[in-house]
């Protein structure tokens, strides 16, 4: 979250306290007014009624002292419209009338006390004065809520400015040097202290990833002499005498052989960036190679190898990346399918490579990228897409797989850029 928002955050937040505490403060001002005249009412009632038992008990006349009250021994003498209420609502003690009219009830051992109250209803007459003073009361709060926000936004200003130098530092970095040595710049203080934690985090990520690189490398550059030898002592072996079990043996050995040389490139083009730069390639004379070196696979197989990409269609990828990521792609069409139609289609910024096989079942196309994932009759390690995908990641390039009973298709989608098909 950029500071801005923050700050924008604290007005708001001060903002909107003020207007939720004036709205709450004019509501409860009005439910006051109107509480304590229901209650005054009430003491008048409950005072006249102790004076009417009185003169009843001395054998007079009962004649309520103010003379919006007045006094009826019998619900039928009530006025129409509080008999018509009181059928339905016997407990109710407050009506509404004709005219504007107001009404408080009390009920007696001896009658009712009926006082109409229209013209000592103080809050409906002061109601507009009322109003004009929550209004100006909800003016005063809203500019002290703006000074305490603009006052606090200065204070958070400065108390955020190390902030931003922090979140400037990380995004400034450049992707391939994480920054370092930064946290000295700060105060001993909180942000200071996520200063040097995060310095220290970073520092752990560029260890990390230097000896990842590192491993990577050696890896691959001491495992290529030995391939060379295996494969070298394999062309060897293929030109003497063999019996069928022993060719089969040496065929199995050769597939394995080739997987590790792929899984080898594969392995130091992402641990160098150098091999990964951009380059115009045209796309048929690297299909066209991947294909002779894939040919093993589909031999003796009952199946059909279209190419539909035009003579000069170049893609912004290095050769080499290129030959990595169709090395997998072609080399799996090629195994898994036994019959049928192996389709590569190349367009102006993407390549897909199609079979008519059996499909991916939708259990493993779920985690078919993921390392170790492959079907119950796969051979290999289930690390060849794993590899491609991330090879996509690192070149930027969109790679999406569908599939079905009737086949199923790898798309790699390039960056756009002014690369076409020249015809």
């Amino acid at each position: 979250m950029k500071a801005t928002q923050l700050r924008n955050r604290i007005v708001a937040f001060f903002v909107g306290i003020a207007l939720f505490i004036s709205a709450v403060f004019g509501a409860a001002s009005f439910l006051f007014a109107y509480s304590i005249e229901d209650r005054f009412f009430v003491y008048l009632l409950n005072d006249e009624a102790q004076t009417v038992a009185a003169q009843l008990e001395s054998g007079l006349e009962a004649r309520p002292r103010l003379d919006f009250i007045r006094y009826y021994p019998e619900k039928h003498e009530l006025p129409a419209i509080i008999r018509e209420v009181l059928e339905d609502e016997p407990n109710r003690i407050e009506f509404s009338g004709e005219n504007d009219s107001h009404y408080h009830l009390k009920q007696i051992p001896t009658g009712y006390l009926l006082a109409e109250v229209s013209e000592q209803l103080v809050v409906r007459k002061i109601k507009g004065g009322m109003l004009k003073f929550i209004l100006v009361l909800f003016g005063g709060v809203l500019v002290l809520a703006l000074i305490l926000a603009f006052t606090s936004l200065m204070m958070a200003k400065r108390l955020i400015k190390p902030l931003d130098t922090l979140v400037k530092i990380v995004e400034d970095a450049p992707v391939e040097r994480l920054p370092q040595n930064f946290s000295g710049q700060f105060v001993n203080d909180e942000i200071g202290a996520f200063a040097r934690t995060l310095e220290q985090a970073l520092s752990r990520i560029r260890r990390f990833i230097s000896r990842e690189q590192a491993f990577t490398r050696d890896v691959s550059h001491e495992l290529r002499t030995p391939v060379a030898i295996t494969q070298s002592s394999l062309t060897l072996l293929r030109q003497t005498s063999l019996t069928d079990k022993q060719a089969e043996l040496v065929g199995r050995i050769a597939d394995a052989q080739h997987q590790i040389t792929q899984s080898l490139e594969v392995l130091l083009a992402l641990a160098r960036e150098e091999t990964l730069a951009d380059a115009n390639t045209r796309v048929l004379p690297v299909v066209e190679q991947v294909i002779l070196s894939q040919a093993e696979k589909i031999a003796g197989k009952d199946i059909e190898v279209e190419v539909d990409i035009a003579a000069k269609l170049e893609l912004p990828i290095a050769p080499s990346a290129l030959r990595l990521l169709l090395n997998n792609l072609i080399g799996n069409a090629f195994t898994h399918i036994r019959s049928g139609v192996v389709t590569i289609e190349g367009r102006a910024q993407s390549i897909m490579v199609s079979d008519t096989g059996e499909g991916i079942t939708p259990e493993l196309l779920k985690t078919l990228f993921e390392p170790g994932a492959k079907g119950p009759e796969s051979e290999g390690m289930g690390m060849g897409l794993s590899m491609v995908k991330r090879l996509c990641e690192k070149l930027d390039i969109e790679l999406s797989v569908s599939s079905s009973d009737s086949g199923s298709a790898f798309c790699l989608k390039f960056p756009d850029g002014d690369n076409q098909i020249n015809q």
